[in-house]
């Protein structure tokens, strides 16, 4: 508990935080990659749980890392963090896997969590343009696994996806990458029509055209920044 009580309060000054998400950004890539190019091409067996399972844990512990410049947002993140894992790691045996459902939920909020800290560290960052386009790009992959992992979970809940509990975490892999492409382009949800998953695809093209018009403007900002200097 002495790591936590050393961790800064939130309203301390900005400007002497140590923690800059900026100098996380190749931390949280880490479990990134594997989430979205690895893990969706897995056979969909009982091995392949493991790893998926895995590299969701991975997401969990670099996403706190980067979270640790705060001690309330430290400590939910580790709550939300803790119940999404043990949940996680439970589903992974066939006469669990209904609990796959809820670990999704809670994974859910803590991307949520995380996002409204990428984006209010992506507002006042006095960063490079180049610490600019790493922040863009964790914003999507991290807004794409939100919307693949709300569609995939929102199939369950209304019924318009098939429930098997043996495909129930190859279906999250594959939602994933699909969640990012839904981010950037549009398109239908692959997990079946509902009105939850309309109103699931509507917020994520807003939120997708909100970073587009925030990135453009930093992008902006810096260019006159430059050019004033």
């Amino acid at each position: 508990m002495n790591f936590v009580r050393h961790i800064p309060d939130s309203n301390e000054n900005r400007s002497h935080k140590e923690n800059r998400i900026a100098h996380d950004l190749p931390i949280l890539f880490l479990p990134f990659i594997p989430l979205v190019i690895i893990v969706p091409v897995l056979p969909a067996d009982f091995s392949s749980r493991f790893i998926t399972v895995f590299f969701v844990t991975l997401l969990f512990i670099t996403g706190i890392y980067s979270m640790r410049g705060d001690r309330r947002r430290f400590l939910i993140s580790c709550i939300l963090a803790l119940i999404a894992t043990e949940t996680f790691w439970v589903s992974v045996w066939p006469a669990a896997s209904s609990l796959f459902l809820p670990a999704e939920f809670f994974l859910l909020l803590f991307l949520i969590y995380q996002t409204r800290y990428l984006v209010e560290e992506m507002v006042w960052s006095d960063g490079t343009i180049y610490d600019l386009f790493g922040m863009v790009t964790a914003l999507i992959i991290t807004g794409g696994i939100m919307l693949g992992t709300s569609l995939h979970l929102a199939g369950w809940m209304s019924r318009s996806a098939e429930y098997d509990p043996l495909t129930i975490h190859s279906s999250f892999a594959q939602a994933l990458p699909e969640g990012i492409l839904l981010l950037i382009r549009g398109g239908e949800s692959p997990f079946g029509v509902s009105p939850l998953a309309s109103v699931i695809l509507m917020v994520g093209s807003v939120c997708g055209f909100l970073l587009l018009v925030l990135s453009a403007g930093k992008a902006a900002g810096y260019y006159v920044k430059n050019r004033e200097q």
